[in-house]
């Protein structure tokens, strides 16, 4: 009689497992205004815990193209030279600003969060007819919950993950507090934009992440990848230690040896391969591989770095991404300034206007321009000239030409300076 068996039904083979996404999102603003509350205060968020512009911040100094470019905006954007008849207002701009720093510093620091988070604010105390200017660090400010069609006051903390410390109430302009302080925002209408405006390279802030990531990569393998530098054949002869145990001996020597040998040390990532060889070995035989790897994703830091760039607006010449050899074409170099001298004074001079906010019904309000010199510009650098009008025989004129076009001068003062250098 054969035994009945039973069939019992298989278990799975597969095993669930859970997939992390850390990809910072950005934020949906088409939900309703969401408010959170911090020691009673009534904060609209900025969504991720109500820490997104942390999060940002900490990306924008993890992109070294992100980084760069918005380094260089904020640096151009402090350099420019400022014109006005009002003497007041100049002496205010450049001496007595505030205690610690005068305009190009200001200007500088809020060119940078608005490049970073898409806004900034500065803050006016007034006393008497004086008034000093300071600018706030965004990442610090959020909105106050609000009805009408604008919030009316923000809160500042250093710390908005701590939920011991309790953020100060600060007036939005054009109201002032008992003190005579006022909080000037400095933003933009953007499409869609309810509370706080997306940074203006929200089009490639997944690529920001990417860049951020092959970073992280490739110093990870360099600290922790093995990479095979050399191999060293070594007759070690009788290693047999005062124990009798030839095999600990060889360890011994094996270990002392590759100490000795250069990339080995600290667990670095060029490491040497130790080869016991006995009988026939007349001399060492050493053996290296040079390591010609220049990181991975080469190809992809490229497209991101590409797209960050334009995404910002901006120029890679200018960004320090290219040099003017690599470009090749001064022509492209002018035309490029052109166009970022027009990004730079748009940037000054909304800047400004928000100065000009807290100056008012005072003796500092008045009209500024500015001179945005050309990084190109070196026409009043006489030695630059006098240099180049030596190698004029080795150069030739033509080219003495072109790099003064390049320098900034104009048609004619390069021609009347190639053709008479005396003068």
């Amino acid at each position: 009689m054969q035994k009945k068996i039973k069939n019992h039904p298989r278990k799975s083979q597969q095993t669930s497992f859970q997939v992390t996404n850390n990809v910072i999102q950005l934020p949906d603003y088409t939900d309703k205004q969401k408010i959170v509350t911090k020691q009673g205060l009534r904060i609209v968020s900025t969504v991720d815990n109500n820490l997104f512009p942390q999060k940002v911040s900490k990306l924008a100094k993890e992109s070294s193209t992100l980084k760069a470019v918005i380094n260089s905006f904020s640096e151009y954007v402090s350099y420019g030279a400022l014109l006005t008849e009002n003497m007041q207002l100049e002496r205010k701009l450049t001496k007595d600003l505030n205690k610690y720093y005068n305009w190009f510093e200001l200007a500088k620091r809020v060119a940078k969060d608005r490049r970073t988070y898409g806004y900034g604010f500065i803050e006016a105390i007034r006393k008497g007819s004086e008034v000093f200017v300071y600018h706030l660090d965004a990442s610090q400010v959020r909105f106050m919950e609000y009805f009408g069609e604008k919030p009316e006051a923000v809160a500042i903390s250093k710390d908005w993950n701590d939920t011991r410390i309790r953020p100060i109430e600060r007036t939005l302009y054009p109201n002032y507090d008992e003190d005579g302080r006022t909080i000037i925002p400095i933003m933009e209408y953007e499409s869609g934009m309810i509370d706080y405006p997306l940074p203006m390279w929200s089009g490639a802030f997944f690529d920001a992440q990417v860049e951020s990531l092959i970073g992280q990569y490739n110093a990870n393998q360099f600290e922790n990848g093995v990479t095979l530098s050399s191999i060293l054949m070594f007759d070690f002869g009788d290693t047999t230690d005062a124990n009798g145990d030839a095999e600990k001996g060889l360890a011994r020597q094996k270990q002392k040896l590759e100490s000795q040998l250069k990339g080995t040390s600290q667990g670095r990532s060029g490491k040497s391969l130790i080869v016991p060889k006995s009988g026939d070995v007349e001399a060492p035989e050493y053996i290296t591989y040079p390591m010609q790897k220049e990181g991975s994703f080469i190809e992809l830091q490229k497209l991101v770095e590409n797209n960050i760039v334009k995404a910002c607006s901006w120029f890679r010449s200018l960004a320090g991404l290219e040099s003017a050899g690599v470009l090749g074409n001064n022509q492209q170099l002018r035309n490029e300034w052109e166009l970022a001298e027009r990004l730079i004074r748009n940037e000054q001079d909304i800047i400004m206007e928000a100065l000009q906010k807290a100056f008012k019904g005072t003796a500092y309000e008045g009209e500024v321009m500015f001179n945005n010199q050309s990084p190109m510009n070196v026409v009043n650098d006489l030695d630059a000239i006098t240099t180049l009008l030596e190698k004029k025989d080795i150069i030739g004129e033509a080219a003495v030409y072109e790099l003064l076009m390049m320098m900034g001068m104009d048609e004619e003062q390069a021609k009347t300076i190639v053709g008479n250098d005396s003068e």
